[in-house]
């Protein structure tokens, strides 16, 4: 690293003193720049470092609730795949252990019943529309 290349905090590629974007993560460099301070003296302008700031309050807010958001849809999605899995599991043990123990199964008595709509009729009918527009140069 040369004097006029520096180091990037996030990824640590170097760059040159002049770029304002680091060319492998893209960290905003600009803002890393050292500012001239004005003195009341003007003997002695000297070079304050300038400090990182953190996201903005209404961006660390946004991005807190998108990642309890995502953590619950994920939980969420989890639980669902787990709880399909065990039902589907005893269903199938359901089914296991009833095929093994056989149910006699008595037919239930079937008294005729006089159909009420016997004499009436049903009656299906469709209708197709096409609309074709024409437009004349």
């Amino acid at each position: 690293m040369t004097s006029e290349t520096l180091a990037c905090p996030d990824c640590t590629t170097d760059y040159a003193l002049g770029d304002n974007y680091c060319r492998k993560c893209g960290m905003f460099l600009a803002a890393l720049r050292d500012l001239p301070v004005v003195a009341t003296q003007p003997e002695s302008p000297a070079l304050l470092p300038r400090q990182r700031a953190g996201l903005p309050a209404p961006v660390r807010k946004a991005a807190t609730a998108l990642a309890i958001g995502t953590a619950l849809q994920i939980g969420a999605g989890i639980a669902g795949k787990y709880l399909a899995t065990q039902s589907a599991r005893q269903a199938v043990n359901g089914a296991r252990s009833r095929r093994h123990s056989p149910v006699e199964v008595v037919p239930a008595r079937v008294e005729p019943v006089a159909d009420p709509l016997a004499d009436t009729a049903e009656l299906s009918e469709t209708l197709m529309i096409r609309r074709v527009w024409i437009r004349r140069a």
